[in-house]
């Protein structure tokens, strides 16, 4: 029995092991399909996001680089200057600019005898030897323009001509935000007229008209407003208080000035125009009261004047002017009148002022027997031969822009005037045959016809020529007159005037 048993444990034992023997030889199972697709997956999803990061970190790197390229070039242009006929420094965010410039102005010519070489008549005042050929440095000026931080501008000038240090323009200003005014103080021109307020760059002629010269239209220190259409440039307001010339040295300075000035100038079609109307209320010194009118013959290259009403004893004066231009294409014209009218001062009246220790008055020059008034003015024409047109901005002339420039194979723009230009100082004051003070003011007159040829091989080289004659009526030289027998205030005699100039400016 127990043998029977051993022998089926035997062959049990022997089936369980042959059977586990078969199995293992059975072949592997295949994987299913959307294991590998989801294992593919994950492998794609890592290689994009390593190929995003690569992207995002070249991104990073390229605007780290770009912005380092715009520091550059802001550190650049704040330090490289840029040209705008200098060169000129700007940092817009701070608020600074400067800007050097400078204008070289060298004359030569030659002033005739008063007629002809007959010198009779050297004891009326004239000093011969400044007569005949000469030369001069007309202006030889430095300065600086610029900005300043909270809106601030700034310019400075200084004329380093005739041995010496004079003054140019040398100003603040403000201008106001979103509104047409600018605040001004310093040393300036007074508003007095067109041709005063055009820059000496862009004149027509040499010099500025007579009545410029004669009724001392020069620059004070002063405080102004002015107002300025800059969107259509149709109309300018100016006025302004002003004290006395900054190149006198004199202590006190208790002359003072009100200056006041309106432009309209629309453009109808193809014309610019210009009408304008100024005024002055002048008020001299009260330590020496008087004033001087005179004239050189339409140059500075000479001291001489021809006329001259001497010094007068006046309180001031108030001088009134008209103005009028206008420009189309080649085309321009200009001219302009003025009047003054002098506070002249009898000998009752410079008895009390001087008598007075307490009031610090004190009349100088001739005493007269009423109110004196003088007058003169100008009319010009000018067409530029090669096209170009006379710039014009803010109620003055400006620089022309040369279309075919020398530097570039043109000729440079080329330009011809001719102006007449009056100035009348005599005036009768009281009822009197005799003709000086207290009763008349022979200052003669002057007119002078005048032609000019301006070239600008560039916009910022400049040569003129120009020819004067004058013609000069009465005046403390009329001891010169070719008719000694005339009264003395109707005596005449001429002078020729031949002028050149050579200018650069930046």
């Amino acid at each position: 029995m127990k043998r029977i048993i051993f022998i089926r444990a035997l062959l049990a034992g022997s089936a369980l092991f042959i059977s586990t023997a078969a199995l293992a030889q059975e072949p592997e199972a295949q994987p299913d399909a959307s294991d590998a697709t989801a294992d593919a997956a994950i492998q794609g999803a890592q290689a994009l996001d390593d190929a995003q990061a690569k992207i995002e970190l070249l991104q990073a790197q390229v605007e780290a680089l770009q912005e380092a390229i715009t520091q550059i070039q802001t550190a650049q242009a704040k330090a490289l200057p840029s040209w705008k006929g200098a060169p000129q420094l700007e940092d817009k965010d701070a608020g600074f600019s400067f800007k050097p410039k400078g204008l070289l102005q060298y004359d030569a010519g030659y002033v005739g005898f008063p007629n002809g070489d007959d010198l009779r008549g050297t004891n009326s005042g004239v000093n011969f030897a400044n007569l005949g050929w000469s030369t001069r440095a007309r202006r030889l000026t430095f300065g600086a323009d610029g900005t300043l931080p909270g809106g601030f501008r700034y310019s400075a000038e200084f004329n380093f001509a005739q041995a010496g240090v004079d003054f140019e323009d040398v100003l603040l200003a403000y201008d106001f935000k979103n509104s047409p005014i600018t605040a001004q103080i310093g040393y300036f021109y007074p508003f007095a007229s067109l041709e005063t307020m055009t820059s000496s760059k862009y004149t027509s002629f040499m010099e500025r008209a007579g009545i410029t010269d004669a009724f001392s239209h020069n620059r004070r220190i002063g405080a102004a407003l002015v107002a300025n259409d800059k969107t259509s440039d149709k109309w300018v307001a100016q006025a302004g208080i002003f004290s006395e010339e900054m190149n006198n040295a004199d202590v006190p300075r208790t002359g003072w000035a009100f200056a006041a000035r309106g432009v309209f100038s629309p453009t109808l079609g193809e014309v610019k125009l210009h009408l304008g109307a100024n005024y002055e209320h002048r008020v001299n010194r009260k330590e020496a009261m008087g004033r001087q009118y005179r004239a050189r013959p339409m140059t500075q290259i000479t001291d001489v004047r021809f006329i001259d009403t001497t010094t007068l004893a006046s309180k001031g004066d108030d001088i009134f002017g008209l103005e009028a231009a206008a420009i189309f294409k080649q085309f321009h014209f200009a001219a302009e009148a003025q009047k003054v009218w002098v506070r002249g001062i009898d000998a009752a009246e410079a008895g009390d002022i001087n008598g007075d220790p307490e009031s610090n008055e004190t009349t100088t020059g001739a005493l007269l027997n009423g109110d004196p008034s003088f007058w003169g003015g100008y009319a010009e024409v000018g067409f530029y031969l090669t096209g170009e047109t006379r710039s014009y901005k803010g109620g003055s002339f400006g620089r022309v822009k040369v279309l075919k420039p020398f530097d570039k194979g043109g000729w440079g723009a080329l330009q011809i005037n001719g102006r007449v230009d009056y100035v009348d100082l005599n005036d009768r004051v009281a009822d009197s045959a005799t003709f000086t003070a207290p009763n008349y003011v022979n200052g003669g007159k002057q007119i002078a016809y005048q032609a000019s040829l301006i070239w600008n091989p560039t916009d910022y080289v400049r040569f003129l020529g120009q020819y004067s004659h004058i013609n000069v009526t009465g005046g403390p030289r009329n001891g010169l007159g070719d008719d000694l027998t005339d009264p003395a205030n109707e005596r005449e005699f001429d002078s020729d005037v031949f002028t050149m100039r050579a200018q650069i400016d930046f």
